[in-house]
């Protein structure tokens, strides 16, 4: 448990001096996180967003019944939404 507490104040200390570090020298922050991701998580990224773009969107007129009316009855007129009671 101590052992654990040690090493989180260790890398809190190791944090803050870099972070005077980053005031003292913006450049330096942007060296340090400036980075292009790694080409995988771009490739994986890449492959998600095309397949998503393959999913057909589902649009209200692809519905079977768009002409069925919203009410209990047949008796009303179609509408495109209805409060039942």
């Amino acid at each position: 448990m101590m052992d654990s507490i040690a090493l989180a104040k260790a890398i809190e200390l190791q944090n803050q001096a870099r972070e005077e570090q980053w005031r003292r020298n913006e450049d330096l922050f942007y060296r340090d996180y400036g980075l292009d991701p790694p080409a995988p998580l771009i490739w994986i990224g890449k492959m998600i967003a095309g397949l998503c773009s393959l999913r057909k969107p589902t649009k209200k007129a692809d519905r079977r019944e768009i002409r069925q009316s919203a009410c209990d009855d047949n008796g009303c007129c179609d509408q495109a939404a209805s409060c039942r009671v």
